[in-house]
């Protein structure tokens, strides 16, 4: 059943994909707005064949104005399923490590859907990534950074790192940070535990084929996205504060979601 299950899913995965490629690709040449809001409706399907279903609260509709500064989202990484979740809510750039962009076909839907790559090893480009993060934000455009720098267990969260907060600190105009809680909560309808958590998370030395294998043939899975109040730099005296707010509001959100 679990293969069926599996085969299943890929085989309507791989169609869609399949279709939708040149779509994104012709939005891309064209540079029409469309080209950013296309990906909400691609991560919207695959999140559905993928038996994905979200839950949301505390999340503002925004107001569509052109002089709007964009939002930064900050939020904790369990899997590359978390992707899919923000991505089918958030009309927002991702913002990823540059191996990402070296992950196959993975990488090249990233690559498609406009993702920042950004090489946490290299500490001389941390100030251009700011200044280009900076400049996106007071255009309007919204981003979506893991602060981990990795993926944890799904039950608790590992320390984040400030250097990228540097890009909201600006004397033109405040930009805001949402922190946002990701929780893994029921599989197959029935509340998850710490063990069977871990299952779904991408952790350790598990390749990131095995564990989409696992995660696919397993069931449906229900994600809670808890969207706690935006801030800005004006309430903290430099980015490491800001880093450790973010860092318990997400925290605070996750423990009392799954309740450890």
């Amino acid at each position: 059943m679990r293969s069926l299950r599996l085969f299943s899913i890929l085989l309507c995965l791989s169609i869609f994909i399949i279709i939708t490629i040149p779509i994104q690709i012709s939005l891309n040449i064209s540079k029409l707005n469309l080209k950013n809001i296309y990906p909400l409706f691609f991560y919207r399907i695959i999140k559905n064949i993928a038996g994905i279903h979200v839950e949301i609260s505390g999340l503002r509709k925004k107001k569509h104005k052109q002089e709007d500064v964009g939002t930064l989202y900050i939020a904790n990484h369990v899997s590359w399923f978390d992707i899919l979740c923000l991505g089918s809510v958030l009309n927002a750039r991702f913002i990823a490590k540059k191996e990402v962009a070296s992950m196959g076909i993975f990488g090249f839907l990233a690559k498609l859907s406009n993702t920042f790559f950004i090489d946490n090893s290299s500490k001389n480009m941390i100030f251009q990534y700011n200044n280009f993060i900076k400049d996106k934000l007071l255009n309007g455009e919204s981003l979506i950074l893991f602060p981990e720098g990795t993926t944890s267990d799904g039950n608790s969260i590992k320390k984040f790192k400030s250097s990228l907060f540097e890009c909201i600190n600006s004397s033109d105009r405040l930009i805001k940070v949402q922190p946002i809680s990701i929780c893994y909560v029921r599989k197959n309808n029935l509340p998850m535990g710490m063990y069977s958590r871990r299952f779904i998370a991408w952790v350790g030395e598990t390749s990131m084929v095995s564990s989409m294998k696992e995660f696919l043939s397993s069931g449906s899975i229900t994600v809670s996205l808890i969207f706690h109040p935006e801030v800005s730099m004006s309430r903290f005296d430099n980015r490491k504060e800001l880093t450790s707010f973010c860092e318990e509001q997400i925290l605070i959100g996750l423990n009392k979601t799954i309740k450890i």
